[in-house]
């Protein structure tokens, strides 16, 4: 399940700006999708999934726990459903939304209907012995 955080307008241009600074024009790319991310709102305000700020506080090179502590989760709505307060809560909010990608990721891989009987079996084109 992804996880959307809404970031206070001046702290997400703080990052932005920090991350242009920092990068340059390294991974110009990747801070352009996550800028235009970041630049989507719900309601007005703006809000980003979790993974997206992670990467941005780490292009800006800074301390995610303090950006979380002054966010807010979001429902995919957009309404507001708690802070994010604790060192409990922060660290739960991660294992959460770690256990998330690790499931889709493990449910990628499973196969399908079509693969589970194999996409090429030898052993089905080994002629048979014939039987005495």
């Amino acid at each position: 399940m992804a996880i959307l955080v809404r970031v206070p307008v001046p702290i997400l241009e703080d990052l932005v700006e920090a991350a242009v600074s920092k990068q340059g024009n390294i991974y110009r790319a990747e801070l352009a999708k996550l800028i235009g991310a970041s630049k989507e709102s719900l309601d007005g305000k703006t809000s980003l999934y979790l993974i997206s700020l992670m990467k941005l506080c780490g292009f800006a090179e800074a301390d995610m726990a303090n950006v979380l502590r002054k966010s807010k989760i979001v429902n995919q709505r957009g309404a507001v459903t708690h802070d994010i307060s604790a060192e409990v809560e922060l660290k739960g909010v991660i294992d959460n939304a770690l256990e998330g990608f690790q499931l889709l990721i493990s449910e990628s891989f499973k196969p399908t209907e079509k693969e589970k009987g194999g996409l090429f079996n030898p052993a089905a084109y080994r002629k048979k012995p014939p039987e005495k």
